[in-house]
């Protein structure tokens, strides 16, 4: 309606090309519109043809953006002189139309707010769900808080269960699935007591990826929730964008929207790693409660007495703002989980001398991080966890994905430095100013591109603060945009990693550092049939005793948008898992079965020379190299630098967590960090996007684990013999 009186109003102004019913699927809830709308508003999206910058200037359409149709019937001039004022009046005049449109019907408008309103508390006891419930006994509080404060910026209501309570909530639908975790742990990858979440509840989340028991209906059974759970409850005025926020996303492979404009998966409990329940019981609201008054937090502080501090690694993110905050004191981290005053410490905990128990105190509970203080340090394994010099680097491409890992360091208080890659290119000894280097995703960019930057066609493009342009160039600037890491650029990163920093890389800039080398024995797999468009998806823990892994339990769900698929292998150039290299042999055409053996007639085989039983190779591992390759073994990566995986993609049937995912099975089971030691150094890859749009926090302990660990990335390693 709005949209239609604003073509009616503007057409009569005398402009041409205005129209509605745009095809735009506002799907992901990052956008302000979104927010208005969840919120009982309305949304409402005023965009025009722009002009790539400020210039008065001649266009010409094509025919397809001029032709009339039903929902253009006044389409653009074939040829305009177009500018900035144009866009700006065209802008103005259509908010300006719909206000007066309000003015007009403000009963109207007011009554449809009201309706909506009231629907949004009445939804607990019509649509459901009657409440989401956070237990008290997350592990990870910090998170949970953080997740529960963002609701209240919403203006979304927390209540807090005074007494225990109990409802009726899903059952599993299917046996705990299998893992494949590192053994040789005392406790495996949960150390932390994470359970392995169930498949999504009351029916969400599903398509690709879930097994055969998905449309199974759940058994319903009862559960206790303990004193000190956080309850939202949905009859309130703001439900909408709580559930919006907290359920899970479907978005069908087959939907006749085939390009998705943006993300379609952004489950908050899950990308937080946190518990979240979804009750359909109503007797979820007879329980007893008490509102949250104030900000949601975590509670923290010191308990004990001594000069030695315990601090439990529970994957939050605090951890590494309280280790910068301390740069002075002695951190150590424990390499193995151990037990302490009564209490468990999982791999990656922190041991803490030459600190004020005062200020450290002050600190944790400012973090909500718990402290435990004894006489004497544990008897446990550790190395150092030193507060790293860190760049993030950047290129003058894009600056926008990478801007969500700007934002993150600076709310976490993680100091860094800010250098692009003409920087790199200028700078011979990188690890002479940093120990890290994080090279976020650019956005789409291939390695060449990189490498080369844009065209040198034409007059230079600067970044810079001057009088006619005095907001650009503040926290960085260049004479010109145009020149990439250059061949320089690209040596004097391989000699960072190569005397002892860590290279971080992510999605595209992983494919670059594929491309370019820097990470021996991984490749990448282009796609044929994958879809995933900003997806959440499901992860496995490889190797539990890898530090980029401490914290952390099986099955963390991670974001990713169309990522890399990585293969690894013990050879330069080589391909592992089944989909590389030589592959189990395919037995030749002949006489039997496909699995009988081929047997070359008049001919016996004894065990002297039959071929040696391959071992089993799985999609996320390699093949250790055969005598045969080993002989004359140039290109076989000795056997401390050989590609460590420490997380994986999910299996097929239960790849997908929510949004967007077709043809799951070329992703699934394939890794997705792998840590490379490369000399002195090491270059880690992801392939998925651990830190995106503030929604992430359960991810984000992959790249800090990686900072605090930096100069021991190689604790808990397992060497092959050969």
């Amino acid at each position: 309606m709005i949209g239609w009186n604003n073509v009616n109003e503007m057409t009569k102004f005398g402009m041409p090309g205005v129209f509605t019913h745009g095809t735009f699927d506002t799907w992901s809830p990052g956008y302000l519109m979104f927010v208005a709308a969840m919120h009982n508003g309305i949304s409402r999206l005023y965009e025009t043809f722009g002009n790539g910058g400020a210039d008065t200037i001649d266009r010409t359409l094509s025919p397809s953006q001029t032709s009339r149709t039903w929902y253009r019937q006044n389409p653009p001039l074939p040829k305009t002189k177009w500018s900035q004022r144009n866009n700006n009046n065209y802008e103005q005049t259509g908010l300006l139309v719909s206000l007066n449109q309000f003015a007009d019907n403000g009963p109207y408008f007011l009554k449809n707010f009201y309706l909506k309103s009231k629907r949004s508390v009445l939804k607990a006891k019509t649509e459901g769900p009657a409440a989401y419930v956070f237990p008290a006994d997350d592990p990870r509080p910090g998170p949970q808080a953080d997740l529960l404060h963002i609701l209240q910026l919403q203006r979304v209501e927390v209540s807090r269960a005074t007494q225990p309570f109990t409802v009726m909530v899903p059952g599993k639908r299917r046996p705990a699935r299998p893992t494949t975790i590192d053994t040789t742990s005392p406790d495996g990858p949960s150390a932390d007591g994470q359970q392995a979440p169930a498949a999504p509840q009351g029916g969400r989340g599903g398509g690709e990826g879930r097994d055969q028991n998905r449309d199974a209906k759940p058994v319903m059974e009862p559960r206790t929730f303990a004193a000190g759970s956080y309850i939202v409850r949905m009859d309130q005025p703001f439900s909408r964008i709580a559930d919006a926020l907290l359920d899970y996303q479907y978005w069908a492979p087959d939907d006749p929207q085939r390009q998705p404009y943006d993300d379609t998966g952004w489950t908050f409990p899950e990308l937080f790693n946190v518990k979240a329940i979804r009750v359909a019981d109503l007797k979820v609201l007879d329980a007893t409660v008490e509102r949250v008054k104030g900000d949601v937090a975590a509670s923290g502080g010191v308990t004990g007495t001594g000069s030695v501090f315990l601090i439990n690694h529970n994957a939050d993110p605090s951890l590494i703002t309280l280790r910068y905050r301390f740069k002075d004191a002695n951190f150590d981290v424990a390499e193995e989980p151990f037990d302490a005053n009564g209490e468990h410490f999982n791999r990656g905990s922190f041991v803490v001398r030459d600190a004020s128990a005062g200020d450290l105190g002050k600190a944790a509970a400012d973090l909500g991080l718990k402290v435990t203080a004894v006489a004497s340090a544990p008897s446990v394994k550790t190395h150092p966890g030193r507060a790293p010099r860190v760049a993030i680097m950047h290129t003058w491409l894009s600056t926008q994905d990478e801007g969500w890992w700007r934002e993150t360091l600076d709310f976490r208080d993680v100091p860094y430095a800010y250098i692009s890659t003409q920087d790199a290119a200028k700078e011979s000894d990188l690890k002479s100013k940093y120990d890290v280097i994080l090279f976020p995703p650019v956005g789409r960019a291939n390695g060449q591109v990189i490498v080369n930057g844009l065209p040198m066609y034409g007059n230079p493009i600067p970044w810079k603060t001057t009088e006619s342009t005095p907001n650009l160039g503040k926290i960085d600037s260049t004479d010109d945009m145009r020149p990439g890491l250059g061949w320089n650029g690209l040596a004097h990163l391989q000699k960072f990693v190569r005397d002892g920093g860590v290279l971080l890389t992510v999605d595209d800039s992983a494919d670059f550092a594929v491309e370019f080398g820097f990470a021996p024995g991984v490749s990448t797999t282009r796609p044929t049939r994958l879809k995933v468009v900003g997806t959440v998806v499901r992860s496995k823990l490889v190797d539990a005793t890898s530090p980029i892994a401490y914290g952390y339990g099986d099955d963390l769900s991670v974001y990713a948008d169309n990522p890399p698929i990585f293969n690894v292998s013990a050879t330069v150039g080589g391909r592992g898992g089944r989909r590389g290299g030589d592959g189990p042999a395919q037995r030749a055409t002949g006489r039997g079965t496909p699995d009988d053996p081929d047997v070359a007639q008049g001919r016996t085989t004894d065990e002297a020379n039959a071929a040696p039983e391959e071992p089993k190779v799985e999609v996320w591992q390699y093949a250790v190299p055969t005598e045969e390759q080993r002989r004359n073994g140039i290109n076989v990566i000795p056997p401390a630098q050989r590609p460590r995986v420490v997380l994986r993609y999910g299996d097929a049937r239960d790849l997908l967590v929510a949004g967007l995912l077709d043809g799951g099975t070329e992703l699934a089971q394939h890794p997705m960090v792998i840590d490379v030691p490369v000399e002195k150094g090491h270059v880690v890859t992801f392939s998925s996007n651990p830190i995106w749009r503030g929604e992430t926090q359960g991810s984000y302990c992959l790249v800090f684990n990686t900072l605090l660990n930096f100069d021991n990335l190689n604790a808990g390693r397992k060497v092959d013999e050969k």
